[in-house]
């Protein structure tokens, strides 16, 4: 079991003591939510699934039955869509215990699953520059979650809490390492994964060795070799 880490600065800076980039430095474009109309109008005429926080873990399990259907605007149609490859971030919510920053991968798998789809405005979609994988970027931000160093970057306006997002992009280091190696990682932890994923169906225990031995192992030592 990996053990429980600060929530405190260190956390951040030891994540990446070697690091030579950003987490802002990984972006290419954000997309901003959009939780439209409950029905169809003249105004958001344009059928959609929309992903909250609350689908997160089901989205990256490859379940969307749970995502509500939503009725966008034209201007949101065409601005908005997400599309393979890009990553939905929860920037509001979370509790006491528990950061905002929980991140869903949009999957060819789960895009042919849910057709259109665009976030809540509770969260922010993002793609990642053509120098970084982004399955890559969604497992990192996963592990940098893990850490609780999200806790480190939160606001909180009547009642609820914000992700400093900008802030926290802009303090978060991330190893600059080949395309390559990058998409060789996240294959592997894609393999990883979904064996997990099946195991959980059998024992529902399996699910904590991802967190607890594999994303410690490439994130800490950066070379799946390290991992043993």
């Amino acid at each position: 079991m990996m053990k429980e880490m600060k929530r405190d600065n260190e956390t951040v800076g030891r994540v990446g003591a070697m690091s030579k980039s950003l987490l802002r430095d990984t972006i290419e474009k954000y997309i901003s939510g959009d939780w439209g109309s409950e029905n169809y109008t003249p105004s958001t005429p344009y059928q959609v699934k929309c992903i909250r926080g609350a689908d997160i873990d089901t989205v990256n399990r490859n379940d969307g039955r749970k995502v509500p259907i939503r009725y966008i605007s034209q201007s949101s149609f065409e601005t908005k869509l997400l599309n393979n490859g890009d990553i939905v971030l929860e920037k509001s919510g979370g509790s006491p215990t528990q950061s905002t920053g929980r991140v869903a991968y949009i999957s060819n798998d789960i895009k042919e699953n849910l057709g259109n789809i665009v976030c809540s405005n509770f969260c922010t979609a993002f793609r990642v520059k053509s120098e970084w994988h982004s399955k890559y970027i969604f497992y990192y931000l996963q592990y940098i979650y893990n850490l609780g160093a999200f806790f480190n970057f939160e606001g909180k306006t009547t009642g609820i809490k914000n992700l400093l997002l900008e802030q926290a992009f802009s303090n978060i280091p991330i190893e600059k390492i080949l395309l390559g190696t990058q998409k060789q990682i996240a294959h592997t932890l894609t393999l990883l994964d979904d064996k997990i994923r099946i195991n959980c169906q059998i024992n529902d225990n399996s699910s904590n060795f991802f967190t607890s031995h594999t994303e410690l192992c490439v994130f800490n030592f950066s070379s799946l070799n390290n991992c043993k």
